[in-house]
């Protein structure tokens, strides 16, 4: 980890140097493994113009991920390419779909500043999905909430204790039931 440090700091250095108009930040992530996520961040014109993107994922292979012993950790490399403006379809394609090396993402319309939190926040999204539980908590809790039905009768149609699904017979009650509520109405 310690030569990751070091690796990562060059790297940044000469991606600041080379690029001027984008700003580069890199967080090391150990989740079991170490995930390396570059941020570059600026407008699309800027990764578009000449291929940036691609020369920043070779440089990126080339004195970074070259460097890295661990299989594993080689393969957990990615780039996250902010977009200030909204990228076209077809970049975003070029980029996200490229196998060279590393695994890129492009997050567009990105008009906020490029702090620890937000990246952080980034790399859950797009990559270790470690909000899971939250997630799926936060579900539960609405999924349990009380219903209240737009129309009374109609619900009460509906059998509470007896399961419908794949029985033919209660499903073609239920449609009867329906059917003269309709009428009332």
């Amino acid at each position: 980890m310690e030569n990751y440090l070091a690796y990562k700091e060059n790297i940044l250095k000469d991606l600041s140097e080379t690029y001027k108009s984008l700003i580069f930040k890199f967080i090391i992530e150990k989740i079991n493994i170490n995930i390396s996520v570059l941020f570059a961040y600026g407008l699309s014109k800027d990764f578009e113009e000449n291929d940036n993107w691609e020369k920043i994922s070779e440089e990126v292979a080339l004195k970074y991920q070259s460097k890295i012993s661990d299989t594993v950790d080689k393969w957990n490399i990615y780039i996250i390419y902010l977009c200030q403006d909204i990228a076209t379809k077809e970049l975003k394609n070029k980029i996200e779909n490229n196998r060279f090396s590393n695994r890129k993402i492009v997050e567009d319309n990105f008009q906020t500043e490029l702090t620890d939190e937000k990246a952080y926040g980034l790399i859950v999204k797009h990559i270790t999905n470690t909000d899971l539980i939250k997630v799926i908590a936060d579900t539960n809790d609405s999924i349990q909430e009380d219903y209240s039905p737009i129309n009374e009768n109609l619900w009460k149609l509906i059998p509470k204790d007896e399961i419908i699904n794949g029985d033919t017979s209660k499903q073609k009650d239920l449609i009867e039931l329906l059917k003269q509520l309709e009428n009332e109405n």
